[in-house]
């Protein structure tokens, strides 16, 4: 069942599946929780109670214009969200930008994390990213100054934005007269301090984080290569080398008498049906942590 909390003054929109051992699950892009439920399902089958939730800034979660990193705000978020709903702490999972959103809490909040679980991690084509923050962050930044916050959200088609601003306001009217609403130089200081701070203090990839931050994520983690193309394997390899606790997954390798199948799925249904193939293997390190305790 879908509730929405008011939590110190901000909404934020979830779901409890099942009931076992806690897990929050974050899908790739912004998208809302929605895109989780296949994962949900097959996990509470396994005997786990999963936590999906709209992000601050996306689906039918509140708006918080404020801060220099957009990952933290989440971060942030989560935790309120854990401790109201008696989750923490717990195993927490997310696939291409939700991973990043997994990574920076399991950065700023080690304590309530028992694992970290990152499929695909993205690419690491600058120009891809220089694309991405563009069409997320800084064309409406630019928009803002030049033309009001009206101009901010008018059609940018043929752009990555990954708001999907125009079905968050379909979902949430008052959204957009709360954006239009907002002070433009406000908002293009900190859209542009968004984009910044993944590049903080290395790679978008990483979600901004340094090499140095990295290796304090003293955290039993595992790590799967994505499908390809936007999700290569290098940059789980990568990102496997800079944590001290982790354990890569080559899934191309790992899976490789379904990976036809795979990704004949992804294509034709959903790109959640990626992360929902892996919930035998990520049961697998969960119960490894869990007897290691």
């Amino acid at each position: 069942m879908t509730e929405i909390v008011n939590l110190n003054g901000f909404d934020i929109r979830f779901e409890l599946h099942g009931e076992g051992i806690p897990m929050v699950y974050m899908p790739g892009g912004f998208y809302p929780l929605e895109q989780g439920r296949l994962m949900a399902e097959r996990l509470t089958a396994l005997g786990y109670q999963v936590l999906l939730w709209d992000r601050p800034n996306t689906g039918e979660s509140g708006l918080i214009f404020s801060g220099d990193n957009l990952l933290e705000i989440w971060a942030d978020k989560l935790r309120e969200l854990l401790h109201y709903t008696g989750l923490s702490p717990a195993i927490i999972a997310g696939g291409s930008a939700g991973g990043l959103g997994a990574l920076y809490f399991a950065y700023l909040y080690p304590a309530e994390v028992k694992g970290l679980i990152f499929s695909s991690p993205p690419t690491d084509d600058q120009e891809i990213w220089d694309a991405m923050m563009k069409g997320t962050f800084l064309a409406r930044a630019e928009a803002a100054e030049e033309g009001g916050m009206a101009a901010a959200f008018e059609s940018t088609d043929g752009m990555l934005d990954f708001f999907s601003w125009s079905d968050q306001f379909g979902r949430v009217p008052q959204k957009k007269q709360q954006l239009l609403s907002m002070d433009p130089q406000a908002f293009a200081e900190t859209m542009r301090a968004w984009a910044g701070s993944f590049r903080a203090g290395g790679f978008p990839y990483l979600a901004g984080l340094s090499d140095d931050q990295l290796g304090t994520i003293n955290i039993p983690t595992i790590v799967f290569s994505g499908p390809g193309g936007f999700h290569p394997p290098h940059t789980a390899e990568a990102l496997n080398m800079r944590l001290p606790q982790s354990t890569l997954v080559i899934s191309s390798e790992y899976y490789a008498e379904i990976w036809d199948q795979l990704l004949h799925d992804m294509e034709a249904k959903s790109d959640e049906y990626f992360d929902a193939a892996l919930v035998g293997r990520i049961d697998e390190f969960v119960q490894s942590i869990l007897q290691a305790e």
